[in-house]
């Protein structure tokens, strides 16, 4: 198991993007927050499913996510990371498939369960294509190269990039992690005793404490983030990114948080002094 990662300094937010094929003013829609205001290409060529983002100066890039796309199981996303406008030199270039197997094994009845371990239908939250590198690398330059072209929908849809270094502590999150659905539809009945719902989407909420942080970690990244963030900034949380992929998308939320939680002394060590809480509530 690895410890959680949280992914909130997404420097391609201030980046230039470039390159590809896609409808007007369409990639500047991978900065905002909400994956529902996607990117999407003027067809599924390589040609057209692929973009550079200058992130302007040089930047540490452990991880890397493509939230909400179309993308079909077929797909693959080469990743390529560079210090020279031109990509030569590359620290980073990678392929990786675009859309992993999300069906939890023995959680359908025999015969019903799909062989090849997709279910098309992912909700909430879409499709995310994650990447975690085995090392961190340092680069200005990242291009994602989409190869997807036999997609029905005959483009490529993305609702958010996001790379960089993921905050990871040292010791991981305490026993108790909870991770349930929220849903604000209503339902209202008639004076004649029929049922009425006004249905919205459904969407995740995840807790978790931080029982032993550093005065790094607890005044370097916890303080960060929500100085950052507030309650109207975006993070990527990976419950793990080392686990199955059959969960692993479950356990994994892009959203915002639902409150700004203390930094506490909780502890007399001299090591692990401090502990935090969050709740993240899933952004579509």
């Amino acid at each position: 198991m690895s410890n959680v990662h949280i992914l909130f300094d997404n420097p391609a937010d201030d980046g230039e993007y470039s390159g590809g094929g896609w409808l007007i003013n369409s990639l500047n829609r991978l900065k905002t927050p909400l994956p529902g205001e996607a990117a999407r290409s003027v067809g599924a060529s390589v040609g057209s499913t692929t973009f550079t983002c200058d992130l302007l100066t040089l930047h540490a890039l452990r991880m890397f996510a493509l939230i909400g796309t179309n993308l079909t199981t077929a797909a693959t996303v080469r990743i390529i990371v560079s210090n020279a406008a031109d990509l030569t030199a590359p620290v980073l270039d990678v392929t990786v498939p675009a859309y992993q197997p999300n069906v939890p094994w023995g959680s359908m009845p025999w015969g019903a369960f799909p062989w090849n371990g997709f279910r098309s239908d992912y909700k909430p939250g879409g499709a995310i294509t994650l990447y975690r590198h085995a090392t961190s690398v340092f680069g200005r330059y990242v291009r994602i190269e989409i190869s997807d072209a036999a997609n029905p929908d005959k483009f490529v849809q993305i609702g958010r990039f996001m790379c960089g270094e993921p905050f990871v502590p040292r010791i991981n999150m305490a026993y108790g992690v909870g991770l349930r659905f929220l849903d604000e539809s209503v339902k209202t009945k008639s004076r004649g005793g029929s049922v009425y719902w006004d249905k919205k989407p459904k969407t995740r909420l995840m807790t978790l404490q931080l029982p032993y942080l550093t005065e790094g970690e607890a005044w370097g990244a916890a303080y960060d983030l929500q100085a950052r963030l507030g309650l109207t900034g975006n993070l990527l949380l990976v419950y793990d990114p080392a686990e199955s992929t059959a969960v692993r998308l479950r356990r994994t939320i892009y959203g915002s948080l639902t409150q700004l939680d203390d930094i506490v002394t909780a502890s007399p060590s001299v090591d692990y002094p401090y502990s935090w809480n969050l709740a993240v509530e899933e952004l579509i």
